[in-house]
């Protein structure tokens, strides 16, 4: 009998920054705190078989799972098109701070992303078309492993809701904090089933 491909999402922790504001393209590394959040998932997974790690190529999230890939010495696979989503020119500015200059855009976004399009910035959809593209591309010749993606938020909320057939639309809905950590179960013939969501491990 096949055995299931099983993979955990884990985003990355806390980074080095004040406030809540879109963070996309911006290479901003993980504060104290977030290392913290991370090592903690780390530790449960060290006791764990992984054979390969993938990650986002920025360094809120490579750098974790480059140390993790050395703890175990399995291969780690740096996936571009796991970068988090480019937000143009909302990279880097507050949420209050947006809401008074794109305010009518802004809600729509907030109420579903698809279609959207942040100013000079990557449309929602061609985003969600190269994280499930990527996915698909890492995945293809996987069979019976463990496997781990260290991603942002957005990319794991595009993976969710295209592995549940969820509608990009309720894309909010979902709610991950820094460092959740979720895991699915990946088997040919067979719906994708999710492990668990959100799991945060004590720091």
């Amino acid at each position: 009998m096949a055995e299931p491909v099983i993979v955990d999402l884990l985003r990355h922790g806390e980074v080095a920054a004040e406030g809540w504001a879109f963070r996309g393209r911006t290479d901003i590394p993980l504060s104290e705190k977030g290392w913290q959040q991370m090592r903690a998932v780390g530790d449960i997974l060290n006791d764990e078989r992984l054979d390969q790690v993938g990650t986002s190529p920025m360094q809120r999230c490579r750098d974790f799972a480059r140390e993790l890939s050395a703890q175990q010495a399995f291969r780690l696979t740096v996936l571009d098109a796991m970068r988090e989503m480019d937000f143009g020119e909302w990279e880097n500015r507050g949420f209050k701070e947006l809401e008074d200059q794109y305010g009518a855009l802004l809600q729509r976004f907030w109420q579903s992303p698809v279609g959207i399009c942040p100013p000079d910035g990557e449309p929602f959809d061609a985003f969600a078309e190269r994280v499930i593209e990527g996915w698909k591309a890492w995945l293809d010749t996987a069979s019976g492993e463990r496997r781990l993606l260290v991603a942002h938020g957005g990319v794991i909320r595009v993976l969710l809701a295209y592995l549940l057939d969820m509608p990009m639309a309720a894309l909010w809905r979902l709610h991950l904090p820094h460092a959740a950590w979720c895991r699915v179960s990946l088997l040919e013939g067979q719906q994708p089933r999710l492990l668990f969501l959100n799991r945060e491990a004590e720091a």
